[in-house]
């Protein structure tokens, strides 16, 4: 009963409304080669060894593959280098450190700094650094004399600023409003494809889309339930498919930490 339980647990673990980027796979947990090969991806295919592998940093031409390879690179002077700690990183401020690397998203003003050095929201004072600030909870936002978290697209219509973020927000011109992007504003199959990043707590705030070909439409998706070819790419690279075959495994998450934690637990139960 108590592996039954666990097994439970772990499905509802897994299974989020949003996906956390902090869990994109590494390459080396890449076993069907495609995966390995996608143009989203910073990993090389070693047909020697039958195993995907790392791309050195400085062979790695785009920012967006460089500072999404957590501690492994960044990007800075339009190249990609080794990473050895957010410190080393100059950056005098969040967005030129995001810029670098996505898991150094605070400042000291000159260098970057780790996750756990962003400020919360209530704590910022300055009404231009509020409005442009990812806290560890979400987008802030200056309200009302105070810098808060956006809790929904409309609420900057009502700002004083009057803005809305591109790709995480849209401008409904019937309302006159900014409203929260949906999959379904997705028109096409290419954009339906990158999903939807929202105003939610920092990289865990990704809302995965599939196209519906039958009626043309892009809707919300969960990932387990993703085809071969859009596994890994349509879950912001944190899902891959389980087997080398393309005709057999199935969508299943990168393994985070939690997840490698209750996996462990249930085999000593078992045992």
């Amino acid at each position: 009963m108590q592996t039954i339980i666990l097994i439970i647990s772990t499905a509802q673990l897994i299974k989020s409304a949003t996906l956390d980027i902090s869990n994109s796979c590494k390459c080396s947990e890449l076993i069907y080669s495609n995966d390995c090969f996608s143009g989203f991806s910073d990993c090389s295919w070693n047909t020697r060894k039958n195993q995907c592998v790392d791309v050195a940093c400085s062979d790695i031409e785009w920012s967006n593959h460089c500072n999404w390879s957590s501690n492994r690179c960044y990007w800075f002077n339009k190249q990609c280098h080794d990473f050895t700690s957010c410190q080393a990183i100059p950056g005098k401020d969040q967005s030129e450190c995001i810029s670098a690397n996505i898991y150094c998203p605070a400042s000291n003003g000159i260098n970057c700094l780790p996750m756990q050095y962003q400020q919360a929201c209530s704590d910022i004072t300055d009404p231009d650094t509020c409005n442009n600030y990812f806290s560890p909870n979400g987008k802030c936002m200056w309200k009302e004399q105070k810098c808060i978290i956006l809790q929904t697209c409309t609420e900057l219509w009502t700002n004083i600023t009057k803005s809305c973020l591109p790709y995480v927000c849209y401008f409904d011109s019937l309302t006159y409003m900014c409203r929260d992007m949906t999959c379904a504003k997705h028109t096409m199959e290419s954009q339906c494809d990158f999903g939807v990043p929202t105003i939610g707590p920092y990289l865990n705030n990704f809302i995965p889309c599939e196209w519906d070909t039958k009626n043309s439409v892009c809707r919300e998706a969960n990932p387990s339930d993703f085809n071969v070819n859009e596994c890994y790419s349509n879950s912001a690279r944190t899902y891959h498919w389980s087997n080398s075959k393309s005709s057999k495994g199935s969508c299943v998450p990168c393994q985070s930490p939690i997840v490698t934690l209750i996996i462990g637990l249930m085999v000593m139960i078992i045992m």
